[in-house]
């Protein structure tokens, strides 16, 4: 950032009370403070960064991330009579076994305190508040409190708001500056407004930005997916699970015990400490529990799909080397290695060494049968987990940043891929064809086989699709909870639900033989120019494919008896889904012909269109990810003097402060 101006080019440049235009509310400073103990300062100013820029135990003496310019420029202005804290808190979202609300939750609760505890204090000390993105979307709530008089501080000793990314942005009585935006906040405003704070909050957001920009009206699933996994704390041993909470936990990886870097060189030490003459039982037990706890960490995550070519695909097309190219390659070799038995292995010889621990001294000789028996384990553990043991330890610790903030990215593309997948589904069409094709194929007629089954062959295209890249029973679930007014959800659920029972790609593969044998008897009954026809020729080959319509019409009954025939699994493994006997009620009592004109309508209307277009936006905002919008304020100019939000942000809290001073 370039070098602050002076006080004295600023003032002029700056009046005491900065109207934002268009936005209707006048950000004004509160009356000057008076002189407060020698102790205190003057003001005391909180920053609260966004996701990722800190955690619990950072030092509040010193500014990190995006907002630390700002409190560089107060310190500059001010010294010792702006006393500038950054706020430590847990700072993450999905990737430590805690959902962002959670993490935004300790936010609140922690700067509450360290407001108390000032206000306390010093009674004469006026506050300013400042927060990006996550930090954001706790200081706006923070001031929403204070301003509705439920705060840790009395609202006429503060200053200033400033908001940067909030996703609570359309918040009543916070001022837009910069650039207008079409949306609100992906957490929705905050429902009280501002009450007596409106005036001296400032909310500043790249129209860009899904955080603090979305139009949940036009996509009303994307808006209720942000509303959920922004709002929704995960789930403990004392909190009952409802879907909502079962979705933002099962969207939650914890890879805070794992380390992906040293499985390599653990699998190995593990051997090694066994294969000594005296065995430190302690270190093996150290040893196969942290194996264990990477290996969880990563079957957790495949589990949600991850490792699918489709959801895979991205990250492959990272260039060599890269974080995101190396977590693809760290994905791919997982899927190669038996994750799942790995998993049994390193917990089964974990808790084997941990009950031989009660000794003195903790080791036994190597010679023992139950080191011997270890020894084998562990043999066994290191075949199962090879191919990714051998990956580069330096790819695997630049992977590890990318795999740990991964599956909320790659389970919400999959629900929103099946979504507008099953609205491009021709489902008349696929219904009728099923229906005739069996009857082509058993009358022998060749052309009428051939035809439908090519028409067969375009339908299904999106379903193969969708079948090959995701699970549509688990996907059918989560859809479920997911509350959508226009019904689109409600729909694509039901559908997902019932083609979770029907092969899919066995029934693709049948009609495309169909097509192909069918093809092959039109050619000998239409043969090229001065070739003779050969009915029997072309009546053989379709006898032939007699035994192959029945195949057809066996696996198409499940389909075109329009019901779900199986129970749907747990959510993810991990919470029952209270939803799903309802998903398998409504498909029970509503057909698929119904469903099919349903469908029809559907992908008639400008939902449709909406539905599509979620796909293209990314989904940076629901999983809470970075994206070039969100992390640009430094070069996003928001006023006609040309200053950046950064820049504006720190010219505006200086002067409120200096008319406090």
């Amino acid at each position: 950032m370039p070098a602050r101006r002076s006080r004295s080019r600023r003032t002029v440049a700056l009046i005491a009370t900065a109207t934002v235009a268009g936005s209707g509310v006048t950000l004004t400073a509160p009356a000057i403070a008076n002189a407060t103990p020698a102790s205190c300062a003057a003001t005391f100013n909180l920053f609260i960064p966004g996701t990722w820029e800190t955690d619990e135990n950072a030092d509040p003496a010193q500014p990190v991330g995006m907002l630390k310019p700002v409190a560089d420029a107060l310190k500059s202005e001010h010294g010792s009579r702006a006393q500038v804290y950054t706020l430590p808190y847990m700072a993450r979202a999905f990737d430590n076994g805690h959902t962002y609300a959670d993490s935004k939750a300790d936010a609140v609760s922690k700067a509450k305190q360290v407001l108390t505890n000032i206000a306390n204090s010093c009674p004469n000390t006026k506050f300013t508040i400042v927060g990006y993105s996550q930090g954001a979307d706790a200081a706006g709530d923070i001031a929403s409190d204070i301003g509705n008089g439920n705060g840790p501080v009395d609202p006429d000793r503060v200053l200033a708001v400033g908001l940067l990314a909030d996703p609570g942005a359309g918040t009543n009585g916070s001022a837009t500056v910069g650039p207008r935006t079409s949306g609100q906040g992906i957490a929705g405003p905050r429902s009280q407004g501002m009450g007596a704070l409106s005036g001296r909050v400032a909310s500043i957001c790249d129209p860009g930005d899904l955080y603090c920009s979305i139009e949940k009206g036009a996509s009303p699933l994307l808006g209720s997916l942000g509303s959920i996994l922004s709002k929704t704390p995960s789930t403990s041993d004392t909190t009952p699970a409802d879907g909502n909470s079962s979705l933002a936990t099962a969207l939650t990886s914890d890879f805070s015990d794992a380390d992906l870097p040293a499985l390599g060189s653990n699998t190995t030490a593990l051997g090694q400490l066994l294969a000594a003459p005296t065995v430190d039982i302690r270190q093996v037990a150290a040893t196969a529990t942290s194996i264990a706890n990477t290996v969880a960490a990563l079957t957790d995550l495949i589990d949600s799909g991850a490792a699918d070519p489709a959801a895979n695909s991205q990250l492959a097309a990272a260039p060599l080397d890269s974080a995101e190219r190396n977590a693809s390659d760290v994905l791919t070799r997982a899927t190669q290695s038996d994750l799942d038995q790995a998993l049994r292995t390193a917990t089964d010889l974990a808790e084997a060494a941990h009950a031989l621990t009660g000794g003195d001294p903790p080791t036994l000789p190597g010679s023992t049968p139950e080191m011997q028996t270890l020894a084998a384990t562990a043999h066994t553990l290191n075949t199962q987990i090879a191919p990714l043991a051998s990956t580069p330890i330096d790819a695997l610790t630049s992977a590890t940043g990318v795999l740990s903030v991964l599956k909320p990215t790659v389970v919400v593309n999959q629900v929103l891929n099946v979504v507008t997948g099953v609205t491009s589904l021709d489902m008349p069409g696929i219904l009728t064809n099923l229906t005739l094709l069996p009857h082509k194929v058993a009358a022998l007629d060749a052309h009428g086989a051939h035809q439908i089954a090519g028409e067969l062959n375009n339908q299904f295209a999106p379903l193969v699709k969708m079948a090959a890249a995701v699970d549509l029973n688990w996907v059918s679930q989560v859809l479920a909870i997911i509350p959508d007014p226009s019904g689109a959800t409600r729909i694509a659920a039901l559908v997902a639900s019932i083609l979770a029972n029907v092969d899919v790609i066995r029934l693709a593969n049948i009609v495309g033989q169909i097509q192909e044998v069918a093809w092959s008897a039109v050619e000998k009954l239409l043969p090229p120019p001065g070739q003779h026809p050969d009915p029997l020729g072309a009546g053989a080959a379709m006898t032939g494919l007699v035994p192959v319509g029945l195949d057809l019409a066996s696996v198409a009954m499940n389909m075109l008896s329009g019901t779900a025939t199986k129970t749907s699994p747990e959510l993810l493994g991990k919470h029952a889904n209270v939803v799903s006997t309802g998903i398998t009620a409504q498909a029970d009592t509503l057909d698929l012909p119904q469903l099919s004109n349903l469908l029809l309508e559907l992908s008639r209307s400008q939902g449709a269109e909406d539905l599509v277009s979620l796909v293209g936006e990314g989904l940076g905002a629901v999983s809470f990810f970075t994206s070039g919008a969100h992390t640009n304020y430094n070069a996003l100019v928001v006023d006609n003097a040309g200053r950046n939000a950064i820049e504006w942000l720190s010219d505006w809290l200086n002067l409120q402060i200096g008319h406090a001073l």
